[in-house]
Order: structure tokens, then C-alpha cells, then sequence
């Protein structure tokens, strides 16, 4: 029976942080110094012997680190079960051996090449190989279309039925279509919508992380489709009187030029704050805080009342052997997906996911 450090391949390895391959490199005794690419060379050419052991202490790194994530759940109830019974009981068992597909047989079509089984039974880890798109090698006057084959994870577990897939959301959706193909019975698979159950605020999902919001992306409330030049130099025309306010505080001539600019809008000014005015014409509006959080700034906190969150990245804080560690996520709204810009662990993704995943 595979063990985690048993389907992983080259690829894995080459993703790890240099620091991770240092420290693997020193426990194996193999030189420390170049590039991260010589550190995993040296590394896989002991492992990829048989000694896989050595990947022990790291396992909980192997097959997570950047990642994006995609949860699914099959609605029909303990339909995942005996999957792992079902995966045993194919012609080639890939708890047992990995299918070794040549690149040229690999399409756009996800194909299972190894599986193994977590320290907790229930949970399983498949890795399969796809075609994620072709690229064209010259080699002097020779032209090759090379494929271009990517290994992803996937993580089960056969008791809640969900179904989890470190890639891309588009090739996630492959995947996990195939996992129910597998299956061979009418399932409904429904992929996990991240924002939605918090009201489409990522704010909510850093509360339920612990964490702080740093960079938001979102769209405007309110969409003024006869609004004018004339309003928007109305607009410039405010800013500017507050601006010289706090420079000359003449009160009378701020509220003349007040004044002058409302009579402008008429409509538009008694039924909109005028914050939202300030917004329109803005197809997307970003913002960002190199530390702290977004939250509790005075700009953010005047516009995001009449902002629709798009997505944003989140900062929280988590134990990783026993030491206090910072890791980055960006919430995706449109592809409803987490992609982890901080190397995770198994631990980390597991917070995440029974953090978010309601």
C-alpha cells in the first residue's frame, strides 16, 4: 500500500521552498549548496531508488505548498464510501503501482496515475496527469510540439463526500467530473461556492480564519448610466472646495462652491450618498495595505459600503512544528477557489478547509 512520500514525483519536489530542501539535503547528507533545482536533483536521485523514508519528516509539505484549491461534494449522500474499495479493484491498482503514462498518450483528459491512503483511512490522495496545453521546441531547424503535462493532488474523504482538487478551477472541474464518472452511478456533483455562503464578503471568511483582510478587489454598488462630464467635474469640483478648506477655512466660499455643484446633480444627489457618486464609472476598484489589516483605514471603511467584493487575499496565522507562521490566501469570487500564495501544509489546508467550507 502507498504511502504519501511514495507517489510523489519530481515535480513535487522541485516546488518545495529552498529552505525545506536545505533541511531535507542536511538530513540526507548531501550537499547544500546551488540552485533549488540542484537541491531536488540531488534529492530525487536518492529517493527515486527506493528510499523514500527520507521524505518522512516532510510529508505534511509534499503535496500541498502554492496551490490552488477547489472543493466539490457529491450530494448523494455516502456515494463516496467504497471508493477506495473501488480504486482497489481496478486492473491496475493505484494503491499499489503508479501508471506510468508516456507524455505523448497524455490529453486534455485527467488520467489517475497513483493513490494513496492518508493516516486517517477515510482520507485518500489520488495524484493524476493531464494536458494542460502544448508548446513548440525549435532544435535548430527541427520544430516539435511538445505536451505539456502537469500532476495534480487530490484529496477525499469518503465520509463527508467531499471531494478536493489543488489546480486550476478549470482543470478542477475536469477532475472531479471524472471522480464521478468513476463512481458509475447518477450523482450530482456540486462544486463549493467559497464567497456565498458569507454573503459574498471576504471580510467574513478572515473572521472565520482569524485573519486580516490585506487586499481587496471589488465592483461598485451603483452604476449611473446618464451620468455626464458635467458631473464628474461636479464631483472634482467638491473635492477641490474640501481640499482648499482645510487650507484657507473659509466656510463661506465652501459652501458656495457646495452649492453651485449639488444644484448639478439634483436627482442624483437626494437619492445617492454621495460616496457612490465618487465610484461610478469605476469598473474595478483595488486596494491594498503592505501591513495590518484593510479594515479600520479610513478609505476603505468610507467606500467599501457600496462595494461588491470580488475577491481578496487574506492573512492569518498558524502553527507549523510547534512555531508561530504567517500564510497568504487569495479568495477567488468568480472561480470559487483558494489559491495559498504562502507554501502550506496539510495542516493548513485542513484549517482552511474546515474553517470556510460550510
Amino acid at each position: 500500500m502507498h504511502q504519501i512520500a511514495d507517489i510523489v514525483f519530481f515535480p513535487d519536489v522541485l516546488k518545495l521552498p529552498k529552505a525545506t530542501l536545505k533541511e531535507i539535503c542536511t538530513d540526507m547528507m548531501l550537499e547544500t549548496t546551488g540552485t533549488s533545482f540542484d537541491l531536488a536533483t540531488r534529492i530525487w536521485d536518492v529517493i527515486n531508488t527506493g528510499d523514500r523514508e527520507r521524505l518522512g519528516p516532510c510529508k505534511n509539505r509534499l503535496l500541498a505548498g502554492k496551490t490552488s484549491v477547489t472543493w466539490f461534494r457529491i450530494e448523494n449522500e455516502g456515494a463516496l464510501r467504497d471508493f477506495k474499495g473501488m480504486l482497489e479493484r481496478l486492473h491496475r491498482n493505484p494503491f499499489e503501482t503508479i501508471n506510468e503514462v508516456m507524455p505523448r498518450d497524455v490529453t486534455s483528459e485527467p488520467e489517475l496515475i497513483a493513490a494513496s491512503v492518508s493516516d486517517n483511512e477515510n482520507e485518500l490522495y489520488l495524484r493524476y496527469m493531464y494536458n494542460s496545453g502544448n508548446r513548440r521546441e525549435i532544435n535548430g531547424t527541427d520544430v516539435q510540439v511538445v505536451p505539456k503535462c502537469e500532476v495534480t493532488t487530490v484529496f477525499i474523504n469518503q465520509q463527508t463526500d467531499l471531494i478536493e482538487v489543488r489546480t486550476d478551477s478549470r482543470n478542477a472541474n475536469n477532475i472531479a467530473s471524472h471522480i464521478a464518472r468513476m463512481i458509475g452511478q447518477q450523482v450530482t456533483l456540486e462544486q463549493k461556492k467559497i464567497l456565498a455562503p458569507y454573503g459574498n464578503n471576504v471580510e467574513h471568511i478572515a473572521n472565520a480564519l482569524e485573519g486580516e483582510l490585506i487586499d481587496a478587489t471589488s465592483t461598485p454598488e451603483f452604476i449611473f448610466e446618464d451620468f455626464t462630464e458635467q458631473h464628474t467635474k461636479a464631483i472634482m469640483d467638491i473635492l477641490n472646495a474640501l481640499n482648499n478648506f482645510f487650507d484657507d477655512e473659509d466656510e463661506a466660499e465652501l459652501v458656495n462652491n457646495l452649492r453651485q455643484s449639488s444644484q448639478i446633480f439634483g436627482e442624483h444627489l437626494l437619492t445617492t450618498p454621495f460616496v457612490a457618486l465618487i465610484l461610478n464609472g469605476m469598473e474595478r476598484v483595488g486596494l491594498r495595505v503592505n501591513e495590518g489589516d484593510l479594515r479600520g483605514r479610513p478609505l476603505y471603511d468610507t467606500l467599501r459600503p457600496y462595494l461588491q467584493h470580488q475577491g481578496g487575499f487574506i492573512k492569518f496565522n498558524r502553527p507549523v512544528n510547534g512555531v508561530e507562521k504567517s500564510f497568504t490566501i487569495r479568495v477567488g469570487l468568480t472561480s470559487d477557489s483558494i489559491y495559498f500564495t504562502t507554501p502550506a501544509t496539510e495542516e493548513v489546508i485542513e484549517f482552511v478547509r474546515n474553517q470556510v467550507i460550510i
